[in-house]
């Protein structure tokens, strides 16, 4: 999740920090450097001497967030107990949901884009496996093992596709009832766990 800009930060994380809250309010075909630049308070010719190119920002903006929020993941992971950890999830993602919004307004934003950019496409698969692999470890605790299985790898991907889904109703629907589709995700999967 990107924050605004703070005293003392370097003018690279000011555009990494700008161009994700640009896309995120303004989407991918209407940003542009000039406007990423005033979000970040510095001069557009900054933007090229930090980043090849206006889509090298972008990634490096998204690669930052998801390395956040994988962060926050982790951190769960290792706090709490491995009986708990499903449960603790759960609450985690609900908790989230808000906070987050802008990472998934991006990541769907570039999934869309990654249909006809191969390049782009093997790019976002690494930070979805990444969450994936995460998925299947507390898949694997909510089940009482140390270890995801086949089964465990499967529920993940299915659960990334599922959330993916899920996301993008919740961003174009504004009556869409995410918290509840959450719970009933959870209690399907808290079943299938069993």
């Amino acid at each position: 999740m990107a924050t605004k800009t703070t005293p003392g930060q370097s003018t690279r994380d000011k555009l990494i920090d700008a161009a994700f809250r640009a896309v995120a309010r303004d989407g991918l075909a209407d940003t542009n450097v000039k406007s990423i630049a005033a979000e970040a308070g510095v001069n557009p010719g900054l933007l090229h001497y930090h980043f090849a190119s206006k889509d090298a920002l972008i990634e490096a903006a998204v690669e930052s967030a998801t390395a956040h929020y994988l962060a926050e993941i982790d951190a769960l992971v290792e706090a709490t107990p491995r009986a708990e950890l499903f449960d603790a999830y759960v609450t985690f993602a609900a908790a989230t949901l808000d906070a987050n919004r802008d990472l998934f307004r991006v990541r769907l934003a570039l999934g869309a884009r990654a249909m006809n950019d191969t390049r782009l496409a093997e790019w976002l698969e690494t930070g979805n496996a990444a969450v994936r692999g995460r998925l299947a470890t507390i898949f694997a605790a909510g089940a009482g093992r140390d270890a995801p299985d086949d089964g465990d790898r499967l529920r993940a991907r299915m659960t990334k596709a599922a959330f993916e889904g899920m996301m993008l109703s919740w961003l174009t629907q504004p009556d869409f009832p995410m918290r509840e589709a959450l719970g009933e995700w959870a209690a399907g999967m808290r079943a299938g766990l069993r």
